[in-house]
């Protein structure tokens, strides 16, 4: 087995790359310095290769929120991993994950704007998450948190089933799943 080698100045500059990276809902990485790009051919533990923002807390910007896009027939761009998905207030938020490290990586949630009756008799919103990486190349494992409005959702239950509460279940990419209670 190979043993991978981190030498410090590919470390210092995968570090010094990604240390001005904000959680805004793309995830903007610098390129690293020239005499940092350098392959890495042995696959490292998750944990060190992984570039995450930490969560917003008290006093820490939050990921902008973004408006769910209403489009006939939407279709994912580039791979993405939906790690997991909350709802709080109509605001969808995603954890997700991706290759990349050299560009700018834009995130969108498109939707086609029908609601389809689940197994379990509740209504189903089967929403796409559009992942631009703007042919990034690089293979640092970067983590995001983008945010989405979905209050949309809501609106068309209420005009498909008369009712101004309810519940409709989010399925994100055929990878997560969230209800949405309103």
């Amino acid at each position: 087995m190979r043993k991978l080698v981190w030498s410090g100045v590919m470390l210092c500059g995968l570090l010094a790359g990604c240390a001005g990276r904000q959680d805004t809902g793309t995830a903007s990485v610098e390129p690293p310095p020239a005499e940092a790009s350098a392959e890495v051919t042995a696959p490292a533990p998750e944990d060190t290769q992984a570039t995450e923002v930490p969560p917003a807390g008290d006093g820490e910007a939050k990921a902008a929120v973004q408006p769910l896009v209403v489009t006939p027939n939407p279709e994912p761009k580039d791979p993405i991993n939906v790690r997991s998905a909350t709802v709080d207030g109509g605001i969808l938020t995603l954890a997700v994950m991706h290759g990349g490290g050299c560009a700018e990586h834009t995130y969108s949630l498109a939707w086609d704007g029908n609601l389809q009756q689940g197994a379990d008799g509740t209504p189903v919103a089967n929403l796409v998450l559009v992942h631009n990486g703007n042919n990034d190349r690089c293979k640092a494992l970067l983590r995001a948190s983008p945010r989405f409005d979905v209050s949309s959702v809501s609106q068309r239950f209420g005009a498909q089933f008369g009712k101004s509460s309810g519940t409709v279940n989010l399925v994100v990419s055929d990878q997560a799943h969230v209800r949405y209670d309103f």
